[in-house]
This record gives structure tokens, C-alpha cells and sequence, in this order.
């Protein structure tokens, strides 16, 4: 597949996306470059770039947190995301990936948790996926 083919397929998939579906593509954004950040071994400038891509996703998740609606759930994922971030800092300042694991592992759980949740609205609010209400109560 061509990249133009492969961009237009990835922009219709994400121009597509419910709120929910969105969220967990952005999970498994951030679990791939987890995956290339220990691929990149003692390769430092692509273990840099694959932390950079990780925690632009989870800058996207955090401004995606609607802190007011979201209550004790929404302030406890953005704590999580913080401690992530700052995680990830510490392997690039001290030339590590010795983080990367357990940051994957917290990913691929709350990838999980986010999956089912989505599903459970898809079967039981079906306005929220339509877009017949703005937002999730955790994502603005």
C-alpha cells in the first residue's frame, strides 16, 4: 500500500471514529511507540523521537479529559497521564528505557478498560455515538 493510500485509509478511519473508538486509538498510538522505544535499544535518538510520539498521545488524552464532568476519574487519569510523562522525561535524561515497560503495561490496561467502556455505550447510549450529546463524561 502506498503511503498516500495509507494516509487516506488512517484520516477516513479516524474522520469516522465515535469519541470512545477515538480514545482507544489513541491508546494504541501511544502502545506502538512504547514497543519502537524498545526496539531502539542503545539507539538513543530513536528511542528520543519513539518517547516524543508517546507522550504526544498523552498530551492528547489529557486535553481530551473533561475535568468537570469527569469527577474523581477524569482527576485520577490525568494525574496517571502526568506520572507518564514525567516517566518517559526521566528515560530520555538518563539515556533509559527502564520505565518504558510498566508506562506500556499501565497503557494496555486502561486501552482495555476504555475498549469496554466504549462498547457499553455503543449498546446502551447509542445517542452519545451518534453525536446526539456533546461529549462523554470523561472526554470533552
Amino acid at each position: 500500500m502506498s503511503y498516500t493510500a495509507h494516509m487516506s485509509y488512517q484520516n477516513a478511519a479516524i474522520n469516522t471514529a465515535d469519541r470512545g473508538k477515538l480514545v482507544v486509538m489513541v491508546y494504541d498510538h501511544c502502545i506502538q511507540w512504547c514497543d519502537r522505544a524498545l526496539d531502539a535499544k542503545t539507539d538513543l535518538e530513536k528511542r528520543s523521537h519513539a518517547i516524543a510520539k508517546i507522550q504526544a498521545g498523552l498530551t492528547e488524552l489529557t486535553c481530551a479529559l473533561d475535568l468537570e464532568r469527569g469527577g474523581d476519574i477524569a482527576r485520577n487519569l490525568w494525574r496517571l497521564y502526568e506520572f507518564m510523562t514525567w516517566t518517559l522525561t526521566q528515560c530520555i535524561m538518563t539515556r533509559s528505557d527502564k520505565g518504558i515497560p510498566h508506562i506500556r503495561h499501565m497503557l494496555s490496561e486502561l486501552r482495555s478498560a476504555w475498549q469496554i467502556a466504549a462498547d457499553e455505550v455503543r449498546r446502551n447510549q447509542p445517542g452519545l455515538v451518534n453525536g446526539q450529546t456533546k461529549s462523554l463524561a470523561l472526554v470533552g
